[in-house]
């Protein structure tokens, strides 16, 4: 009995592209039972996260700063042009990802962590369930297939994919390319054009998810140039093409209207990221099969670059090693990380390293490849052995996993972690002072700033940061210093213009702050603050119909700006207007009736018409 079964298995192995392989008895038995297992365990691995809250890692910038917008649903169209974070700033392009968000918005009737959380769970659970048939795809036994699912959704590197928010983008590219090789391969042996327009849809939600989906056509025209037996060019290969040009295009032509000249930053986006980012490569399959000091924001480690370099020089010799006579399938799975992963690379943060949720998508190439390598006669010969082995390591990853994913719970608890787990994070301790500075720690602010400069002393926005810590602790000749030197680091940078302005005005340096305001509102112009200050700063050198056009600009911003008409009613008093002076008295007592100040000018306002001395 066991010659057929060998016989069978080597089969399977040939061309899984156009074949049709026989399903083995599990498989026509219990699917469901399977497509269940690979769905609801990597689901109630991360059940405990929806009582987590966001981390304030973006998601604050994503999500919570553009909650009215993201709100309202009939935004949803806005969605395709505009970036990641509703900006028309960042170089990310995440429509499908935006969309997402306002539709947790409205299933759950409001800004609710839980949803994110819930829907980022079961995306996680569909694609246990898609890499399986993927997997299957490939004719690899169901008794390595299902393992491996569920080993690489339980991952400890992939927990920022799942646990931390905005890593949904990830989630749904994962999903819809997933889909869409699935289609393509079936397509491919079934020759139905149903599964091409399938596959077609698939990959086009792939695209608005991420880009890099773009990449993905590259890996299509690989896996029928290696696998199909028949190479010939047939006209319906035209129509798969043009559907590529027609998808692509559209992308292309909305990206480019989202995040405008972005690309043009060659110190950020290209070439020069791609060199700069190489370690990521050896680091991720070091962390993949060593699971050990994986951090929520990571840094480059030696340990882990000679490790990984190591590793991929094993992968290198078996996948040219054909004693199985499977090399081409070894291959694709090289090619698979090796082509998906370089999309990541071309962007560098100045502060980050790379961050593992980007690794969720190119890593499935080495599981499929390490899948291809256990010999199936492993399971026959060896099963006790070999699945104690699966089980154990599954328990073992799946312990990580849960312990991992705590650090997510809270913002707190996030930037603790992360500055525990890497030192040099500047970007770890600003944000953590951020944090300090809400809870009115200032003192902790002011130290994990410090430590941010120390760590990147070119870091404009700790800088900036420790500067505004400073005023709040009384310190306003730091705070100015901070302020310039931040200023210094980065000409465009609004904020530290605007609070130098304001202490310059509170110190009486009026001309100094009017300069600082000038810079800031030639950045910034929708802020009524600004102009209020500075008309306050004109009124004091006697610029009075100057200053009550800032206070004209002020109130026409915020109609509700007690402070503006204030002072705009000083200004007018002061140019003897006391009609405008006690039309702007009374808006304020409509705002403030006990106003002390608006009572007593209007006391004075009314004496003067009495005795005939104003205008």
């Amino acid at each position: 009995m066991k010659k057929p079964e060998k016989k069978h298995t080597a089969k399977k192995r040939m061309n899984p592209a156009v074949m049709e392989t026989p399903a083995v008895t599990e498989e026509k038995t219990q699917p469901i039972t399977i497509i269940l297992l690979a769905f609801f365990i990597p689901v109630l691995l991360y059940l405990p996260t929806l009582t987590f809250d966001l981390t304030s890692f973006d998601d604050n910038g994503i999500i919570t700063k553009n909650i009215s917008f993201l709100s309202d649903f009939s935004n949803a169209p806005k969605a395709f042009i505009n970036d990641a974070f509703i900006v028309k700033m960042s170089p990310f392009y995440r429509p499908l990802q935006t969309f997402s968000y306002m539709v947790d918005i409205q299933l759950s009737g409001g800004d609710n962590a839980w949803m994110y959380h819930l829907t980022n769970i079961l995306l996680l659970g569909m694609i246990g369930c898609l890499l399986f048939l993927f997997l299957k795809r490939f004719s690899i036994c169901t008794e390595y297939a299902l393992p491996g699912t569920l080993i690489y959704c339980s991952h400890p590197l992939f927990v920022s994919s799942v646990a931390w928010v905005p890593a949904r983008g990830d989630l749904l590219l994962m999903l819809f390319s997933l889909l869409s090789f699935i289609f393509f391969i079936d397509y491919l042996r079934k020759r139905k054009l149903p599964y091409l327009l399938l596959h077609w849809s698939a990959f086009t939600l792939a695209l608005f998810c991420k880009e890099t989906a773009a990449f993905l056509p590259f890996l299509f025209i690989l896996y029928y140039l290696v696998f199909a037996q028949v190479k010939l060019f047939e006209k319906r290969f035209i129509l798969t093409l043009m559907l590529y040009a027609i998808s692509g295009t559209g992308w292309y032509w909305l990206r480019s209207q989202s995040i405008g000249n972005f690309t043009n930053r060659t110190d950020v986006f290209g070439l020069v990221p791609i060199l700069s980012n190489a370690r990521t490569i050896p680091e991720s399959l070091s962390m993949f099969f060593i699971p050990y000091d994986i951090a929520v924001i990571p840094g480059f480690s030696w340990f882990k670059t000679i490790a990984g370099v190591v590793i991929f020089s094993f992968i290198i010799y078996f996948s040219f090693n054909n004693k199985r006579g499977i090399r081409k399938e070894k291959l694709f799975g090289v090619a698979w990380f090796l082509l998906l992963i370089i999309p990541t690379m071309l962007f560098k943060h100045v502060l980050i390293d790379y961050l593992s949720h980007r690794f969720f998508l190119p890593l499935v190439g080495i599981l499929l490849f390490f899948l291809l390598l256990l010999p199936p006669q492993w399971i026959q010969k060896h099963k006790r052995i070999v699945y104690s082995a699966m089980i154990a390591f599954f328990l073992l990853v799946s312990f990580s996993t849960v312990t991992k994913s705590l650090a997510y719970a809270n913002p707190i608890t996030f930037y603790n972690t992360a500055t525990s787990q890497n030192k040099h994070s500047a970007i770890s301790f600003n944000n953590r002072g951020d944090l300090q500075i809400k809870k009115n720690d200032y003192g902790a602010a002011l130290a994990d700033f410090n430590k941010a400069v120390e760590i990147y002393p070119g870091y404009d926005q700790a800088t900036y940061n420790r500067g505004y810590t400073k005023s709040l602790m009384g310190d306003k000749k730091g705070a100015l210093e901070d302020f310039k030197k931040a200023i210094s680091l980065n000409r465009n940078y609004a904020d530290p213009y605007y609070h130098s302005g304001v202490i310059n005005i509170e110190l009486g340096n009026f001309k100094e702050g009017i300069d600082d305001l000038n810079h800031f509102i030639a950045l910034n112009s929708t802020l009524p603050d600004a102009y209020n200050y500075r008309g306050r700063a004109l009124g004091s050198l006697n610029y009075f119909k100057e200053a009550i056009a800032d206070f004209d600009k002020a109130v026409e911003i915020n109609p509700g700006f007690l402070q503006a008409f204030g002072n705009r009613s000083i200004a007018k008093y002061q140019l003897k207007d006391l009609t405008g002076s006690l039309v702007d008295c009374e808006k304020v007592l409509a705002i403030d009736p006990q106003n002390a100040n608006a009572l007593n000018l209007m006391a004075m306002i009314k004496q003067e018409m009495l005795t005939g001395s104003g205008k």
